[in-house]
């Protein structure tokens, strides 16, 4: 005789590897903010051109004392920004 718990058991368990894995793509990457170092991987830029762009203001970047943190999603999208300038000056 079939037994409804077993079901139920079954539906349990398919539903929490559905919320971890859920729960795993909530996760904030944990190279999410990093120094200098981050902003040269993501950009391709020096160090001394990723001093410049700061001390023009024209790339993201946050102060916290002394230190310089830069957010991966920022800079990423800093540089689609760029990206998109750039096309429509071609298309103007």
């Amino acid at each position: 005789m079939h037994n409804p718990f077993d079901d139920l058991q079954d539906r349990l368990i398919r539903l929490e590897a559905l919320v971890l894995e859920l729960h795993s793509y909530c996760q904030p990457s944990p190279a999410h903010l990093g120094g200098i170092e981050l902003a040269m991987k993501i950009t391709g830029l020096a160090q001394s051109t990723i001093y410049n762009l700061v001390s023009a203001d024209r790339i993201p970047y946050m102060k916290r004392g002394k230190k310089l943190y830069f957010s991966r999603t920022d800079l990423e999208a800093w540089i689609t920004e760029g990206k998109q300038d750039v096309i429509r000056n071609i298309e103007a």
